[in-house]
């Protein structure tokens, strides 16, 4: 079954074909580095580390781009307000540089904790200002853009036509409320209209010389250029929250395409939001919102937040709550308790996997293919354990492997750490002997062996499937 995927551009779920197989080029928006990320903003991370594992199950290799924005992102989105993080930096006493550093570093840690697989690229938008610049003129010479004195312009109108509609948001210019983006620049042609470069905005403190005077970059104009530098003019796919779908999407696919003349995004792909109990999306605006640093002083380890994040699709909106938090932290505590339960002969590489497992593995793999559905894949890998326990056959140790690839639980690490601790580098050695004696049904020697391990202080319990289970006598 060929990968398939809901793009926002057709409003359908699409059998994805790349560009140039199996390379997938993939741009995912990242964070605006102000405060810290909370776990709204990670979930939709998560989403796109899933779409990610998924696409590399399927054999494809991913070249992935991920912005962070340390500079231009206004406090709206709609060209209005102070930067965020220059706001930041005047409550906090400190340089703008200073502030997206600390939150950069807190946004990295968060992100490894949660296990997910760096993209190829971090892009800093205060480190491609000349990318952004040489974009414009672009767009300039196209027709398609203006200077005035409060900023460089991009005509809206001109762009979309007569028939005024996005192709992305399918709005209206008059739906997307445009007048509300008049407070700062009433030298614009039109209120729809949204500025590439800011001008003569004294207070701002990151200025950077143009052709048009010192000025800072508009937030959309960011990750055009980012994008088209490391992944192309055309990429395969575009990932963000569904709030950017109106305008931030919406504005990048116009300024990019009036640039290069060519289709910027092939599969535009938007998550729901993480929402707490009364419905409310969690966001920063909204005051206290919900860290990963909150989640262990609550007994539930970031991984945890991994599989709640994982048992909901990622088109649906998915309920912040402690229940969910602790079923997801129950479904981590079942895989790594089967992680420990695992003999060193199943373990061992080279272990033969029973033929059962691999419906398992398929299933798993359809779920996936079929518009990333997660829940489905999620229920599938914990039946695998299940099975495995009925049977009283570990062998599908390899399998689960497989499928923690896109999981991302480190199971493999965490049961060589769970017995490392436990378990001497010589009783292991013991170990492996017994499971090689056993195999070559070399039973006196197993006996002997056995004793061994007694006397070290293990207990040793032989399954009838030819595997064993050792664990250290409790004292």
């Amino acid at each position: 079954m060929p990968f398939h995927i809901f793009n926002t551009l057709s409003r359908t779920v699409e059998e994805f074909t790349p560009q140039n197989p199996p390379e997938v080029t993939l741009y995912s928006c990242g964070p605006t580095v102000y405060l810290p990320q909370h776990l709204g903003n990670f979930r939709t991370f998560l989403c796109w580390d899933f779409l990610k594992r998924a696409l590399k199950f399927d054999g494809y290799r991913v070249r992935q781009v991920m912005n962070i924005t340390d500079v231009g992102h206004l406090t709206s989105d709609e060209d209005a307000g102070e930067d965020k993080i220059e706001k930041t930096a005047r409550a906090e006493g400190k340089s703008p540089l200073e502030v997206a550093n600390h939150y950069t570093e807190l946004f990295l840690a968060d992100w490894d904790r949660l296990n997910m697989e760096r993209p190829e690229r971090f892009s800093r938008a205060t480190e491609h200002i000349a990318e952004m610049i040489a974009l414009i003129e672009k767009i300039i010479a196209a027709g398609y853009a203006y200077v005035t004195k409060s900023g460089v312009y991009f005509d809206v109108e001109k762009y979309r036509g007569e028939n005024r509609f996005g192709r992305l948001s399918r709005q209206s210019l008059d739906e997307q409320h445009a007048g509300n983006r008049l407070e700062h620049s009433p030298d614009k042609h039109n209120p729809h209209d949204f500025a590439l470069w800011v001008l003569n905005q004294p207070n701002h403190i990151l200025q950077w010389p143009t052709p048009w005077g010192p000025g800072y970059p508009g937030w959309h104009i960011e990750c055009s250029a980012m994008a088209m530098k490391y992944l192309g003019e055309t990429i395969d796919i575009h990932t963000g929250g569904m709030d950017h779908i109106p305008i931030h999407h919406e504005n990048e696919i116009a300024q990019s395409e009036s640039a290069t003349h060519k289709p910027f995004v092939r599969y535009f792909v938007h998550s729901a939001f993480l929402v707490g109990k009364t419905g409310a999306k969690i966001s920063k605006s909204a005051g206290k919102f919900p860290l990963l640093s909150d989640l262990p002083g609550a007994g539930i380890d970031p991984l945890a937040f991994r599989i709640f994040c994982f048992s909901a699709k990622y088109r649906s909106e998915l309920v912040f709550s402690d229940d969910g938090l602790r079923a997801a932290q129950g479904n981590l505590d079942y895989f790594r308790e089967f992680s420990r339960n695992v003999p060193p002969e199943a373990a061992a590489p080279g272990a033969e996997t029973p033929g059962w497992a691999a419906d398992y593995y398929e299933r798993f793999h359809e779920a996936l293919d079929n518009d990333l559905n997660t829940p489905q894949a999620l229920a599938v890998a914990l039946d695998l354990v299940a099975e495995s326990y009925r049977r009283k056959d570990f062998g599908a140790w390899p399998t689960l492997i497989a499928l923690d690839a896109v999981l991302g639980l480190e199971l493999s690490r965490y049961r060589e750490t769970a017995l490392g601790a436990t378990i001497s580098a010589d009783a292991q050695k013991l170990m492996d002997e017994r499971a090689e004696a056993r195999r070559s049904r070399n039973f006196q020697q197993a006996d002997e062996l056995r004793k061994q391990l007694e006397t070290m202080g293990y207990e040793v319990k032989d399954n009838r499937d030819g595997g064993a289970e050792y664990r250290r006598r409790q004292v």
